[in-house]
């Protein structure tokens, strides 16, 4: 028996909406992997340069991006309004980090990176580049971190399109007592019409 065509148009649009969320996770993944900061330090003797990724700058992202992916699978196997609550705990927990990363590049913090400077040259820096020395320290954003920004952004869209699709769905679904005393009306319907077949001469 095949589904009704509104139906299979929601299945293949839950599926298409779902793959564009695990696309866009794991995009965010690589380009947070990918270098944010080209910094020069000048420590007197020589200029040491030092890379860091995004995930050196901030911690987060990786927690961050894990628990979207958990809350994918989750969603991807299970109805109702559980599926509701945890694609809306996803969608605040990327826009969330959407903010925060968006305010660190504004301001320039490098955040774990300064560790990575101590570790290099030996001298401790700020986490934030416009309180340091400029003759000292000086940096520069790459676009995978402006890449990455575009792609949260992105990815707390489609969650936010998901839950909203995962409310619509929990509506429209009958509770189970209701499916039940459905079909119990529909049998005690069959045997009036058959109860009364019989009594006909």
């Amino acid at each position: 028996m095949s589904l009704p065509s509104t139906t299979q148009r929601a299945i293949s649009l839950r599926g298409r909406i779902l793959a564009i969320w695990l696309a866009l996770n794991a995009t965010a993944f690589i380009f947070a992997g990918q270098t944010w900061w080209q910094l020069d330090v000048n420590t007197g003797d020589q200029a040491t340069g030092v890379t860091g990724t995004g995930f050196d700058a901030d911690k987060s992202i990786s927690a961050i991006l894990l628990f979207g992916l958990a809350a994918l699978l989750f969603v991807a196997f299970s109805r109702g309004w559980l599926a509701v609550v945890i694609s809306f705990a996803a969608t605040a927990s990327t826009l969330l980090l959407a903010i925060l990363t968006a305010s660190n590049l504004l301001n320039e913090n490098i955040g774990g990176i300064s560790a990575l400077v101590e570790k290099h040259t030996g001298f401790a820096v700020g986490s934030f580049l416009k309180l340091n020395e400029p003759a000292f320290v000086t940096g520069q954003i790459q676009i995978w971190a402006w890449l990455t920004l575009t792609t949260l952004i992105g990815l707390a869209s489609i969650q936010t399109v998901f839950a909203f699709a995962a409310i619509k769905s929990a509506r429209q679904a009958k509770p189970r007592s209701d499916r039940t005393k459905t079909k119990q009306a529909g049998a005690e319907l069959d045997d009036s019409i058959s109860l009364w077949d019989a009594q006909k001469p």
